[in-house]
């Protein structure tokens, strides 16, 4: 036990590092009302749960007939045990940062020196998919790393049970695993483990038939961007590569032809239409299954370029800082908060009375979703006054927790901005 704790001690301590800042972070984007509808939408479902529907006021319906998620049934004991929305954030950021300890395993196991297989869970970690994974709105795809990394090292030991355990608890997350899994058990069954390979690809069509049958039987259509051949903002598109390669020093271009497996995991992002916000942009939850595929390749690439090990946690730094799309990016501060709104959602959240909470004041229903008598207004068109995204006062900031430098007269989501500006109207 020791041995396994003093392996792991390095990776421990990133980890520990790296929730503390995110836990911190995402209470800061709470508080400041400055989180979007699907924070509110995952807190209420789990919260509706336990008592037998996963029915939610953003989406207006069950949300298991939006995704095929089962697994978010496991929520519901942590939100009943205790009923706030930064339960869900703790757990998100947990999912992020524990999946640091299996990449590290699977590393050591392919070859990777101790040094090399820390320096890779820290990368990971570092990388601006994760931070964003960490700091944007609570998804399904959250535990995608944690579950692909798992799938790894059993795959890796030949160990058919955790295999396909692991597999299916990912075929839970979302209906796309499905046809992710179906791919990967094809290239496992031609280039490693026949036996496996197989019982990964039935496993994917069965649960596939399943969840085409139940959406047919109950008339509905998952949640999901139009695809065509046609490429939106390649510039973008091309962006994320270079992104997602960057933290780990581009080893997992080591692999050679074998990087074409993760194929599928990009045409999903490269070739889908346009949606509420580029998906492909390097913080949001789509960018999940890619990233978690090229960690694996770089846990894999890094022992054919063991002179990149010296380069990987520059690489990673300058990454993470520099290209986050999260807070932590160079020149973003944390929001300021307003308490006096924040006291009135919590009031909503406490009060246990029905409301409408209008589309534009997202913030406040991820804030109030715990009562299951709140709603969010269906879209409309018009949605208000838009506040800027990120707060780029650093003495501002200071100033509002007492750390010197003025108090702001004047907040628009949490970021100061000049007097006469116009501000949301204060909701409730």
């Amino acid at each position: 036990m020791m041995r396994i704790a003093r392996a792991y001690a390095v990776t421990g301590c990133v980890a520990a590092i790296f929730c503390l800042i995110y836990i911190a972070l995402d209470f800061n984007r709470l508080y400041a009302l400055r989180y979007g509808a699907d924070l509110g939408t995952f807190v209420q479902t789990a919260a509706n749960i336990r008592h037998g529907s996963s029915w939610n006021g953003a989406e207006w319906r069950p949300h298991f007939q939006v995704h095929d998620s089962w697994i978010l049934s496991v929520l519901a004991l942590p939100i009943a045990l205790v009923p706030r929305t930064e339960t869900l954030l703790v757990i998100q950021v947990l999912a992020v940062a524990l999946a640091a300890f299996p990449l590290v395993a699977f590393a050591r196991r392919v070859g990777n020196t101790g040094i090399g297989a820390d320096l890779l869970g820290a990368a990971y970690l570092i990388a601006p998919a994760t931070q964003g994974l960490a700091y944007e709105n609570f998804t399904e795809n959250v535990f995608v790393p944690l579950f692909a990394f798992c799938a790894a090292i059993a795959v890796r030991a030949r160990r058919l049970w955790p295999a396909l355990i692991v597999a299916q608890l990912m075929l839970g997350l979302k209906e796309d695993q499905v046809l992710f899994i179906a791919w990967f058990g094809v290239a496992c069954a031609l280039w490693w483990d026949r036996r496996i390979g197989i019982s990964l690809l039935l496993l994917a069509v069965l649960n596939g038939v399943a969840f085409e049958t139940m959406e047919r039987l109950h008339g509905v259509h998952p949640n999901q961007p139009g695809y065509s051949l046609t490429i939106y903002d390649p510039g973008a598109k091309f962006g994320m590569i270079v992104l997602l390669l960057l933290p780990f020093a581009f080893t997992p271009l080591a692999i050679g032809w074998r990087l074409l497996l993760g194929l599928p995991l990009l045409a999903e992002i490269v070739f889908a239409e346009p949606w509420a916000y580029e998906v492909s942009r390097i913080g949001a939850h789509w960018v999940a299954p890619l990233s978690a595929g090229t960690a694996v390749a770089a846990a894999i690439g890094l022992p054919r370029w063991p002179a990149a090990t010296r380069v990987l946690l520059p690489c990673a730094l300058i990454a993470g800082i520099v290209f986050s799309d999260t807070v932590v990016k160079v020149g973003r501060w944390p929001y300021i908060v307003d308490w006096s709104r924040y006291a009135r959602a919590v009031a909503l959240r406490d009060g246990n009375r029905g409301a409408v909470i209008p589309r534009e004041d997202e913030g406040v229903w991820a804030a109030a979703a715990v009562n299951p008598r709140a709603r969010l207004a269906l879209p409309s068109k018009g949605l208000g006054v838009k506040c800027p995204a990120y707060n780029r006062d650093a003495a501002a900031f200071f100033g509002s927790i007492g750390l010197g430098g003025p108090k702001t007269a004047l907040l628009c989501g949490g970021v100061p901005v000049p007097p006469g500006t116009a501000t949301p109207k204060p909701y409730p």
